[in-house]
């Protein structure tokens, strides 16, 4: 109410002289089975003029599940002899961009195909997020892994990532315990619970960040430049790459302390877009990784900045990268 008197806004009548809809304050878009409100840019600004933002924070509405496995338990999936092999399941996914495999449900009462699925490895070191994807089945009651005369809840996922922890590295149980995510219970007793829906956001973000930075076999989501392997054009040649890892945490520590607006332009994809754009951005490294040849310790806020993707690629276009300096002194020239 503090708004509408404010900027004087009357809600619009219809033409049968009806009020309608506050349907200014929003913009939307259809996501198959529900609809989207956002709040628009305007509103965001008159909110932040009235000091009405400090407890407003965008709230995902995407279910996801933490599925469980423990190689205690269930040793069988890392034996070559048994079906499903993991390594098989590996290759399924490098070969044809998913695999689906069936998984003991606690939530079955909830769980509903589309929701979103991750699955953690616990029992034996290392304990973490191995495999990502998606509920593509509803629930249905499958005998017990172990044998006895008893049927369990299942639901089919169709794993994006799926990593093998004993070739690959996995998302550990320390990048969990931080910010939001020390909420969620990471090493549960049964299958399938659900996940914070406040934290799913949070988690999809870190996920993201580590599957970008990491030296994965396959990884659907590895940036172009961080490639593993390249190969000459119009030769046989195979180049192979030395990869130096990108801290998760140090790009948290970053953002915590200069923000997410670009150092070079001062763009903001939040203030710009509205919730969609909220908290991203890129972070660039004042001194490059590679250069260092070595593992080295990354001070968050005197080796890495802020910038939106279009400054970052700007700075990468020169070797060595321009700095952000000289980035801005040609950007104020034009």
């Amino acid at each position: 109410m503090r708004i509408l008197k404010k900027y004087d806004i009357q809600q619009r009548e219809r033409e049968n002289g009806t009020k309608s809809f506050w349907d200014f304050f929003f913009t939307g878009y259809d996501k198959g089975t529900f609809f989207i409100y956002q709040l628009k840019p305007e509103l965001k600004d008159a909110l932040e003029e009235c000091g009405l933002t400090d407890n407003i924070k965008p709230i995902s509405i995407q279910r996801a599940y933490l599925f469980a496995w423990n190689p205690n338990n269930w040793h069988q999936w890392t034996d070559p002899k048994n079906v499903p092999y993991i390594e098989d399941n590996v290759e399924e996914l490098k070969n044809t961009g998913k695999v689906t495999l069936m998984w003991s449900c606690r939530s079955h009462k909830s769980i509903r195909p589309g929701d979103r699925a991750f699955l953690v490895r616990l029992g034996s070191i290392p304990r973490g997020i191995m495999a990502s994807g998606k509920v593509v089945s509803e629930p249905f009651l499958s005998p017990h892994w172990s044998g006895v005369d008893k049927d369990v809840p299942r639901v089919l996922i169709e794993f994006d990532v799926l990593l093998n922890p004993d070739k690959d590295p996995i998302l550990t149980l320390d990048n969990l315990d931080s910010g939001n995510l020390v909420n969620q219970n990471w090493t549960p007793q049964s299958s399938g619970i659900s996940i914070k829906s406040e934290i799913v956001d949070e988690l999809e973000e870190e996920w993201f960040e580590f599957l970008k930075t990491q030296d994965i076999r396959y990884n659907p989501f590895l940036e172009a430049a961080d490639a593993t392997k390249t190969f000459i054009e119009g030769a046989a040649t195979q180049v192979t790459q030395t990869r130096y890892e990108r801290n998760t945490q140090a790009r948290k520590e970053c953002l915590k302390h200069y923000g997410y607006s670009c150092m070079v332009c001062d763009f903001n994809f939040e203030k710009y877009y509205g919730n969609i754009g909220y908290q991203f951005i890129h972070v660039h490294h004042l001194t490059q990784v590679s250069d260092k040849k070595q593992e080295y310790k990354v001070n968050p806020i005197e080796d890495l900045r802020p910038v939106c993707p279009n400054c970052h690629a700007m700075l990468h276009k020169d070797n060595p990268p321009l700095t952000i300096e000289e980035l801005k002194t040609q950007l104020k020239s034009n």
